[in-house]
Order: structure tokens, then sequence, then C-alpha cells
């Protein structure tokens, strides 16, 4: 008897500790981009957003043309024609996160280097979307931009 019982207790520990692992490994987020029409006009057709996980030493590569990406192993972003979307990803690890247009603009321009040639979202306030995960979800980020300049225009503090 106190066989069955101890496998039925380990068997139920393995059911309980297994399915809330699953549970939290999902993630659905959804939002408008509200400057999309823009922006889509000002970068190469070939541009995407994409997920991509928040690390220490977050690395990037610049493809032939010198557009700039951050390397992601996550799905990437569908945008409909009036900016919304929405991202529902599976098995997804712990961490932060956030939205990259990827290979929109230059790493360098001018054979300057700057600070960051990947655009990301940002929220009303202008700060960051972070995503955090486990975290409660679905959510609905509202209304986010992307962090897009013409090239050659200063920054608010006049330096480029």
């Amino acid at each position: 008897m106190r066989r069955w019982l101890g496998l039925a207790m380990a068997l139920g520990a393995v059911l309980l500790f297994g399915s809330s692992s699953w549970g939290a490994a999902k993630m659905e987020v959804k939002g408008v981009i509200a400057n999309w029409r823009e922006v889509k006009a000002r970068v190469p057709t070939s541009a995407y957003l994409q997920l991509v996980k928040i690390e220490d030493n977050l690395k990037g590569t610049s493809d032939e043309q010198g557009l700039s990406a951050f390397d992601s192993e996550f799905p990437r972003l569908s945008v409909l024609a009036d900016g919304s979307f929405r991202v529902d990803v599976k098995d997804l690890p712990t961490g932060k996160f956030f939205i990259a247009l990827q290979r929109a603009l230059p790493r360098e321009v001018g054979g300057t280097a700057i600070s960051s040639g990947t655009p990301i979202l940002l929220t009303k306030e202008g700060s960051p979307l972070i995503i955090e995960m486990p975290g409660t979800f679905p959510q609905d980020v509202g209304e986010v931009t992307v962090a897009v300049r013409p090239q050659g225009k200063p920054r608010a503090s006049g330096t480029e």
C-alpha cells in the first residue's frame, strides 16, 4: 500500500510541476504601432520586427548592405497595414524580452558608429517595451512607436 501511495504522490508531483511550467511558457502580446505607416515608408522592405531576449552581452550583426540586427532565435512578428501586431509564442524561456525592428538601419552612418542601429518598440512614455516571462498573459500593450529617426537629423540634444 505504501508503494502505491508513494507512486501516486510522485506522479502527482510530476503532473503538478510539469503542467505549471508548460502554462508559464506561453506568451501572448498584442498592440498597435502608432507610427507604422511612417516607419514602413522610411525603412527597407526587408526590415522586420522580431522578439529579442535581453542578455548581459547582446550581440548583433550587419548584413551585406550594412543594416543591423540583434542576434535572436525567436519569432518574427507580422504587422497589419493599420499597425496592429500580435505575438503568440510557446515554450519561451524565463527572462525579459523586447521587440526590435531588424535590418531597418545601418550600424554606421558616414563611417561613424551609431549607438543603436536597430530600432525598438517604445511605450507612450518613451521607455522600451519590455515583456517579462513569466508574466500575466494575454497582454495588450496598447499604442507603441518604433524609435526611428531620419538619417542625418540631429537628436534633441543636438548630437548625431
